[in-house]
């Protein structure tokens, strides 16, 4: 496409509906290894002009596919490229992840930033752009507020061990330390994920009271008090013995990644494994679901 010199970038916008957005974002950073900007109907990339001659294309093209596969409905996606000379375009997009706060405790501070915290505040420092789970999607959320309460209703000191499954960039099981639960197990089937995963345990200085496994929850021997999916739902039905099978007696089991649409069937499935729903909450076209055993 273009052949570069210093200072010379180009720029990708992808368009595409929610709720993928941040999906796709996320893939692609992962993929490319670049940072990215949400727009209102997609986001863009950078691209230093001396890669721009490389195989982007064919890579962020694989990651539309993968995640089109995924989607319940048509997904269009469109992208188009422009050369952009200032070099500052580098790290513009960082100008968009600003200290961000879920729930009542948690702060979300990319590494760059500097926060001053409150005494009660639960600072996760991430490195946005890696893997998917920065905090700015609603699924995430729903599931750190729900964390949150969990532990707060908890009638011991420590809320009890958790098991993250799928666990992307670790924001999760981050959290979930963060509040007390313990000990932590991560898992994700993507190797990637798991190295990006460790990296923001290590930035958090949880080390010692996080392990991050790659594998499936299938590979995973331990039942857990709580186990966390926040994937799709058809992974989360498919997986559904395995997560079942996972959960302490008198555990909770804790989904999201569900458009509300998909709800009704997610807890169909659930509830024929000896499920019972206890909770539900909603953010924009998501939803989480939590369930015990019977």
């Amino acid at each position: 496409m273009v052949s570069g010199t210093e200072g010379r970038w180009v720029r990708v916008e992808v368009s595409c509906p929610d709720p993928w957005a941040e999906e796709l974002a996320a893939g692609a950073a992962e993929v490319l290894g670049v940072g990215v900007e949400m727009l209102p109907a997609g986001f863009c990339l950078y691209l230093p002009g001396e890669e721009a001659e490389g195989r982007w294309e064919r890579d962020l093209a694989a990651v539309i596919e993968e995640v089109r596969h995924r989607s319940s409905a048509p997904l269009d996606v469109f992208y188009r490229t422009s050369l952009v000379m200032d070099e500052g375009w580098a790290d513009r997009w960082k100008e968009h992840f600003k200290p961000l706060r879920v729930g009542s405790r948690f702060v979300i501070c990319p590494t760059w930033e500097s926060f001053d915290a409150d005494p009660r505040d639960l600072v996760i420092r991430m490195d946005p752009g890696r893997a998917f789970g920065t905090g700015h999607h609603e699924t995430t959320r729903l599931c750190l507020e729900r964390l949150e309460v969990l532990a707060c209703d908890a009638k011991t000191p420590s809320p009890g061990s958790l098991l993250d499954v799928g666990t992307g960039s670790g924001i999760l099981a981050i959290g979930a330390a963060l509040l007390g639960f313990g000990p932590v197990v991560g898992v994700d089937v993507d190797p990637e994920a798991v190295e990006v995963a460790r990296e923001n345990v290590s930035l958090n200085r949880l080390d010692l009271r996080i392990e991050v496994r790659v594998g499936s929850v299938g590979e995973i021997s331990e039942r857990f008090d709580v186990v966390v999916a926040n994937i799709q739902a058809y992974p989360l039905m498919a997986l559904a013995p395995g997560l079942a099978d996972r959960t302490r007696e008198g555990g909770r089991l804790l989904l999201s990644g569900i458009l509300l649409e998909q709800e009704r069937d997610v807890r169909d499935v659930y509830e024929s494994l000896g499920f019972r729903s206890c909770a539900r909450g909603k953010q924009g076209e998501w939803c989480f679901l939590e369930f015990q055993p019977y």
